[in-house]
């Protein structure tokens, strides 16, 4: 990743499918939108932002009245979030890292982007013990020049010294 001019905030995506569950957006409002408070100069682009702030009802109702363009719709935001930014930020919890986060980082990972993956769930999720997830996954963020993390801490620090 190229810095930038002091002024020019770096942007990051943060890929992953907390947004789909009660708790998980409880995680990005409570603990991670916080942690990320600790960079400074930093643009968020969350593609969960909209529906944080949404009682479980209305999120409800919209899934159920989405229609296949409107899907589409945020599939091809989230692409515009990613080619927007400079570094993407991967949640890979889940027995599977979740398949659209899996797509956003080699997505990221082929745009040029800065990815940078963290999992804290204890589970083993790739193809040996070595692995934190899948070895595709994993190639990816190597192949950005990041690094896969056990937490969230250890990946901030990284992207501090990064950017």
């Amino acid at each position: 990743m190229t810095r930038k001019k002091v002024h020019e905030p770096v942007k990051m995506y943060l890929a992953s499918p907390l947004g789909f569950t009660e708790e998980g957006r409880e995680y990005i409002r409570n603990k991670l939108i916080p942690k990320l408070s600790e960079l400074r100069n930093v643009e968020i682009l969350d593609p969960w932002k909209a529906v944080l702030g949404m009682n479980e009802d209305k999120i409800r109702q919209l899934t159920f009245d989405l229609h296949r363009d409107t899907a589409m719709g945020y599939g091809r935001d989230n692409f515009n979030f990613i080619d927007k930014s400079d570094i993407v930020l991967a949640n890979l919890n889940g027995s599977d890292p979740d398949s659209g986060t899996c797509i956003e980082v080699g997505y990221a990972c082929k745009a040029g982007k800065l990815v940078v993956g963290y999992r804290t769930d204890y589970r083993t999720s790739g193809e040996s013990i070595h692995l934190l997830a899948n070895l595709q996954v994993e190639a990816a963020i190597e192949k950005s020049g990041g690094k896969f993390f056990r937490s969230l801490e250890e990946a901030i620090a990284f992207i501090k010294m990064k950017i």
